[in-house]
């Protein structure tokens, strides 16, 4: 695993990552950025692949997409140390009950993927991590709770381990039951972050905006698990058919990249949005066993001209001033 940090020149531009829930279609997101780090590494002329936390200042993520956040940033994974275990990641289905897959199974596999790590992170040079997750004692969904690696000027750094981290964030109804956490004395009770910030781009604009009031931030990369089906309210009206209905409206993503692509439309080469259009639609996120269809459908959404045009122009961006910026500890 590499020990590089980010830069933390006082007016370097910060450049954050965002990554979308999608159960194992976040696959796609790791193949989209093992993609561009190799861009990287070959502008660079090294011999060696690089770490996403060596230059990005921030990464955030919702769902199995926190978890992937919290190994890249957390513990400073390789893109390659990901995909070693990302098949661990695979829940395990139980029968019966209101849900999916079987939390106690899954817990296990968090516990040897993180072990006894706490979500604080008191190295300097540190990438920040945060996951979404909702506190269900908080009636407002449109607020998440964020369960951070790092001291922000309004709160410290979560009081838990980072497999309590990831196994909120990926608490999503009707997947996993929820998970009750002792922070501070007190347990809180949690389910994913999926409810209304699958694509928590906005949080981690605003995060940043607290982080580093006064630097620009120059590069957002949001991810995406792949572009979703389309949403419609069945005609119906049963309960059953809307409450599945819902779910798919809070957790649709578009809207916010919408939102954030008008954000940035007037600051050129800022904002860059990855996610396969064709052929996840599909794929639900349980849908363990059609991992191969995830490569092939990011493979050749990769190969198109856009897409590589896009990756050329933010790496870029990731690289700029970084040639004599960044600072390796061995």
């Amino acid at each position: 695993m590499s020990t590089a940090g980010p830069a933390t020149t006082p007016n370097l531009g910060v450049r954050v990552l965002s990554l979308d829930g999608g159960g194992v279609r976040v696959l796609s997101q790791l193949l989209i950025l093992q993609n561009m780090m190799y861009r990287a590494q070959q502008s660079l002329g090294r011999d060696t692949a690089l770490s996403p936390c060596e230059y990005f200042e921030l990464i955030g993520g919702s769902g199995m997409g926190g978890v992937i956040a919290l190994m890249l940033g957390r513990l400073r994974m390789s893109i390659a140390d990901v995909l070693s275990v990302y098949e661990k990641l695979r829940p395990q289905s139980k029968w019966g009950g209101g849900e999916v897959f079987k939390a106690s199974k899954f817990e296990k596999v968090l516990q040897e993927i993180f072990r006894e790590e706490m979500m604080k992170d008191d190295h300097a040079d540190a990438c920040k991590t945060f996951v979404c997750a909702r506190n269900e004692m908080n009636l407002n969904a449109g607020i998440p709770e964020l369960f951070r690696s790092y001291n922000t000027p309004e709160e410290p750094a979560s009081g838990c381990m980072i497999w309590e981290a990831a196994r909120a964030t990926t608490a999503t109804p009707d997947l996993f039951k929820p998970v009750e956490i002792n922070l501070g004395g007190r347990k809180q009770r949690y389910s994913g972050g999926s409810l209304g910030h699958n694509n928590p781009t906005s949080v981690v604009l605003a995060e940043a905006h607290t982080l580093y009031p006064s630097r620009a931030v120059v590069l957002v990369a949001s991810i995406g698990s792949g572009h979703p089906k389309t949403i419609q309210i069945p005609e119906s009206h049963s309960s059953g058919d809307l409450t599945q209905a819902m779910s798919q409206i809070v957790q649709d993503c578009e809207k916010t990249h919408e939102d954030n692509a008008h954000r940035f439309q007037g600051i050129p080469n800022t904002y860059f949005r990855f996610n396969v259009q064709q052929g996840m639609q599909e794929l639900a996120p349980q849908d363990w066993e059609k991992s191969s269809k995830v490569s092939a459908h990011t493979g050749a959404y990769l190969k198109t001209q856009d897409v590589k045009a896009k990756l050329t122009q933010a790496v870029q961006v990731l690289l700029s001033e970084y040639y004599v910026c960044l600072i390796f500890t061995i």
